[in-house]
């Protein structure tokens, strides 16, 4: 369940990018997008370690840094300006 989740989670996400890609013709990365994206790859992690997948868990942990990283980046720049 916690691994579907995370997958629903991670396709919306790319469905809000890709709307403000195609739709609005705006090539910047929305913050909307990595939260989503984000919590689906938690999810992930944490499905992939509640089914006794230690790999899969560690790879997914490691997909949240850069997402996680870029929304803090951005958020701060917002901040900043």
């Amino acid at each position: 369940m916690v691994l579907t989740m995370g997958l629903a989670l991670t396709v919306v996400s790319w469905i809000i990018q890709l709307f403000r890609t195609v739709i609005k013709k705006d090539t910047k990365l929305n913050t909307a997008f990595l939260a989503v994206y984000a919590a689906g790859c938690i999810l992930l992690s944490v499905g992939n370690f509640l089914g006794n997948d230690s790999t899969g868990g560690i790879l997914n942990a490691f997909d949240v840094i850069l997402p996680v990283t870029i929304l803090a980046t951005l958020i701060i720049a917002n901040k900043t300006a």
